[in-house]
């Protein structure tokens, strides 16, 4: 026991040096890594320093500064809203430019610009303008008019299976008020709409559709957006049986026959309509006496009228086409 007990001293000895050399290892390590950082940091300034005296040249997009027009004046055409140069100087004097670019003064006028001309670059700078694109702009105005133009529509409307648009969507307002420079403002047919769809559509939508952006530099509207109303229907088949009459016979010449006397007329009408539909008293089909004058066939076609009021579509008769006997009369 006494041999173990004189060996734990020893042990606990050899443990405590490895944590010294461990603990002089970590700050060599700290001593070695600031010393690279240090390094590192002196060599980029010294190597931006170096550059920074540098003459070079770069490309630069100075700001376009859009020149006030009075009320009655507008634009043919925007002027651009940046332009591009190639400038030569020092990196210092580039890198200054670069975050603070002046801005180009042009006049609207209708004489060109001479854009290098209109890039003012800092007193005692020294920096040189190579080349500019470009080169020239023309602010082109002409007198502000105002009317008052239709909106197209660009919203897709697509109902569910079986189900169909009962009329043409609409919208409100129905126009819109523009205004700009008379040549531009004057050959406006239309502003449409931004597109949207509208899909699985069973009854009445209505919905906010903002216009387009087309020539919003150019054109200011009064309106920015139209309300869109459409209306869907599910239609249903239906058959009335109605007696043709034949029209326009001269009372003392002849007396007309057709055969048959009497036709189906087939026809689409919405759901909850169909049952009213079989009763309604506007259903008629006529055959005039000039078609029968005109005819070289020995059939006409009877002519379908429908009740107004109902959402009827696509009457057609069965048959469709009806012999005729004509005879001198009595009279």
């Amino acid at each position: 026991m006494a041999d173990a007990d004189s060996q734990v001293p020893i042990f606990l000895e050899r443990i405590r040096g490895l944590f010294r050399s461990s603990d002089d290892e970590r700050r060599g390590d700290s001593h070695s890594g600031l010393a690279i950082t240090v390094c590192v940091l002196l060599s980029v300034v010294l190597w931006l320093s170096l550059t920074l005296q540098e003459r070079r040249t770069v490309s630069l997009n100075f700001p376009v500064e859009e020149p006030t027009l009075s009320d009655d004046r507008a634009f043919v055409e925007r002027p651009p809203t940046t332009v591009t140069a190639r400038v030569q100087g020092s990196g210092m004097e580039l890198l200054r430019l670069l975050f603070n670019p002046p801005n180009v003064q042009i006049e609207a006028d209708d004489e060109p610009v001479d854009v290098e001309e209109a890039i003012q670059l800092s007193q005692g700078a020294d920096m040189q303008i190579e080349s500019v694109a470009p080169r020239t702009i023309r602010v082109a105005t002409e007198p502000r008019i105002e009317r008052r133009v239709p909106v197209a529509s660009r919203v897709s409307i697509q109902p569910a299976s079986a189900y169909e648009l009962i009329d043409e969507p609409t919208l409100r307002p129905d126009s819109v008020t523009v205004t700009g420079a008379e040549s531009v403002v004057g050959q406006l047919r239309a502003w449409p709409t931004q597109a949207r769809e509208i899909t699985e559509l069973r009854d009445t939508v209505q919905t906010t559709v903002p216009l387009a952006d087309t020539l919003q530099r150019l054109v200011s509207r009064v309106e920015d957006r139209v309300t869109l109303i459409a209306r869907a229907g599910r239609f249903a088949e239906g058959t009335r049986e109605v007696q043709v009459e034949v029209t326009g016979i001269p009372s003392s010449q002849e007396v007309v026959a057709l055969q048959p006397s009497t036709v189906r007329i087939r026809y689409r009408v919405l759901f909850e309509q169909l049952f009213q539909s079989q009763r309604a008293s506007g259903f008629f089909a006529t055959v005039s006496y000039s078609q029968i004058r005109s005819d070289t066939t020995g059939y006409v076609e009877p002519r379908i009228q429908v009740p107004s009021g109902l959402e009827i579509r696509d009457p057609e008769p069965v048959p469709p086409r009806l012999r005729y006997y004509t005879s001198l009369s009595s009279d």
